[in-house]
């Protein structure tokens, strides 16, 4: 039997002086192991084992003076890094590129599900009131992000198993809330404002720390994927059409900020594959716009959506919008009745000189940032709302996500 060369055998690689003067300087400008052990062709943990054993400051690429890296070698790694950085973007797009391929083939060929024939219940009194449209705003999912009671002292929890309890309530909580205004009326459509961050993102690409993501961003994805197509199904057995409205959010980006256009998105991505699985079924429409925002007209009233990443000043997330929205009357040349956003994972509203904004609340309810920096502790909800022709929003629930049913 032939045994396997232990890291410490005579077959084990040596260390050139080269692959040293890399190792150094990769890791002082923080480059993760993984990447590191991917330009020197090792693995990750002989790379960090070298790394740890190793007394820098005995080294000549230590400066003693200024206690960091000479100067000589940082600027001869600026571009090295520059160009290490332009490689790996360009394999995750690649990647990208034929995990998407697969996965529209693989949509495109799962036979489609069948709905339950029901019947809806009508008001046997003829109301005045015309029928009314419903509007559900679904954000914040953060799928693949975790935490414990522990960590947060019993305040909160949060997975991929209370990820999916959420979602069976908040499908049975809307079906509860239109049964009960179906009494009234018919409510022929919904309409679902998703406003992003369906996934809680990739470890390398936003400021979040990836010591609450446990889930790869591939996963995350076809999570989000399989939640949402399933609550449209069990939702097509009480309207007579759906329409999607799919917004990304900052947490789904697929490359730092700035590297990419807006679209490149994990969200976007998910929203497309959707797209791509009800796209025989005339009931189900979508509009997935490439911009960060979407204005749309619903039953003659015009709805502002965006994910709220870029809403900035006003002292608070509500002053902060108003400031966005009349930046964006200026933009679009276009005065909207209602805006939509999302981000700041709590339920508000706010009566403005134009119309009305709403803020949608979260999935993932208080975590460690909002509990330590924020002292904030938001409940799990999401907004959902009648529209009608000629009064606009006329009911709004708050619906809670995080109680037992």
């Amino acid at each position: 039997m032939i045994k396997k060369a232990s890291s410490n055998s005579s077959f084990a690689r040596a260390w050139t002086e080269k692959e040293m003067e890399i190792l150094f300087a990769l890791r002082a400008e923080n480059i993760p192991y993984r990447l590191v052990a991917l330009e020197l062709k090792r693995s990750v943990a002989s790379c960090e084992k070298k790394y740890r054993a190793t007394n820098w400051t005995e080294t000549k690429f230590y400066d003693k003076n200024t206690h960091r890296m000479k100067e000589d070698l940082k600027k001869g790694y600026g571009q090295h890094l520059a160009n290490l950085n332009d490689r790996r973007l360009k394999a995750d797009m690649y990647k990208t590129d034929l995990i998407a391929d697969k996965l529209v083939a693989a949509v495109d060929a799962l036979p489609p599900k069948k709905n339950k024939i029901i019947s809806k219940r009508v008001s046997t009194k003829k109301s005045k009131h015309a029928n009314e449209d419903v509007g559900l705003i679904f954000s914040d999912t953060h799928i693949g992000h975790e935490h414990s009671l522990e960590e947060t002292g019993g305040i909160s929890e949060y997975n991929q198993d209370v990820f999916y309890q959420r979602i069976e309530t908040l499908k049975r909580g809307t079906e509860d809330i239109v049964e009960l205004h179906s009494h009234l009326y018919n409510l022929p459509t919904l309409h679902i404002f998703c406003l992003g961050d369906i996934v809680a993102g990739m470890n390398n690409v936003g400021n979040w720390s990836p010591t609450y993501i446990n889930m790869p961003i591939y996963d995350q994805m076809i999570s989000g994927y399989d939640a949402i197509s399933d609550m449209i199904y069990y939702w097509l057995d009480m309207f007579d059409n759906i329409k999607f409205y799919g917004v990304a959010g900052n947490h789904g980006r697929a490359a730092p900020k700035g590297f990419e256009k807006e679209y490149v998105n994990w969200d976007f991505l998910c929203y497309k594959f959707l797209e791509s699985r009800f796209s025989n079924n005339p009931r189900v429409k979508f509009v997935i716009p490439k911009t960060w925002w979407l204005l749309e007209k619903i039953r003659n009233h015009k709805f502002l959506l965006i994910h709220g990443e870029d809403v900035r000043g006003g002292g608070t997330p509500l002053k902060g919008l108003q400031n966005y929205e009349q930046q964006m009357i200026g933009v679009l040349g276009e005065i909207p009745d209602y805006t939509l956003a999302a981000h700041f994972h709590s339920t508000a509203e706010l009566t403005t000189n134009h119309g009305k904004i709403l803020f949608n609340g979260s999935f993932i309810g208080p975590d460690i940032y909002s509990l330590k920096n924020l002292q904030k502790s938001a409940r799990a909800e999401q907004k959902i709302f009648g529209i009608h022709d000629k009064r606009g929003i006329t009911w709004s629930y708050n619906l809670r996500l995080d109680e037992k049913r």
